[in-house]
C-alpha cells in the first residue's frame, strides 16, 4: 500500500496543479515557462559563488588543511570528549555536503562500520547544515552582504547538533 502511495503521489500532486490551474483560469505552460526562466536567471546569479566554494575546498582539503584542523582542535575536541577522528567530519559539514559525505565514507572505512565513532559521524552528517554552502546560495542569490548575524547562529547550531550527534550516540550505543 505505501509502495502504491509512493507511486501515485507525484503524478497526483503533478494532476492537482493542473486542475486548480485550469480551475482559476491560468495559462500552465506559460507559468512554468516564467518559473524556468527566474529559475535560470537565480541559478547564473548563484554560480559564481558555488564554483568558488568548490575551488576554496579542492585547495583546502589538497593542502593538508584537514589534518592541520585536526591537530589544532584536537585539544578542544578532548574537552567535549569529541574523537579526533570526527574533527575533519565536523569542519567540512558546514561548507560542503559532499565534501562531508566523502569525508564519511573514508571515516567509515578507516574505523569500521558498526563502531561508536562512526555511528557519531553518521549521525553529524545528519544532523548539521552546510552553513556556508546554503549562504552563498540564498544571499548570493539576494545579493545580501551582511551576513554576520547569520553566519554566527548558523555555527552555533551547527556545534549544537555536533555536541548532541556525540553524546546522543555516547547515550544510545557508547
Amino acid at each position: 500500500m505505501l509502495d502504491l502511495i509512493a507511486n501515485l503521489a507525484i503524478p497526483l500532486i503533478m494532476l492537482m496543479i493542473v486542475v486548480y490551474g485550469k480551475y482559476k483560469k491560468v495559462d500552465i505552460f506559460e507559468s512554468f515557462i516564467a518559473g524556468a526562466i527566474d529559475g535560470l536567471k537565480t541559478a547564473l546569479n548563484i554560480l559564481p559563488y558555488i564554483i568558488g566554494i568548490f575551488i576554496a575546498i579542492g585547495i583546502f582539503k589538497s593542502g593538508k588543511g584537514i589534518e592541520m584542523l585536526e591537530f589544532i582542535f584536537a585539544p578542544i575536541a578532548n574537552l567535549f570528549k569529541i574523537p579526533k577522528e570526527l574533527i575533519g567530519l565536523i569542519m567540512m559539514k558546514p561548507i560542503s555536503g559532499s565534501g562531508a559525505l566523502g569525508m564519511y565514507s573514508e571515516l567509515a572505512a578507516r574505523v569500521s562500520v558498526d563502531s561508536l565513532i562512526e555511528k557519531m559521524g553518521a549521525t553529524i552528517v545528519g544532523a548539521s547544515e552546510t552553513v556556508f554552502y546554503t549562504m552563498a546560495i540564498y544571499y548570493g542569490s539576494q545579493k545580501i552582504k551582511k551576513t554576520g548575524h547569520t553566519l554566527i547562529c548558523a555555527l552555533l547550531s551547527h556545534f549544537a547538533g555536533v555536541l548532541a550527534s556525540v553524546y546522543i550516540c555516547y547515550l544510545m550505543f557508547g
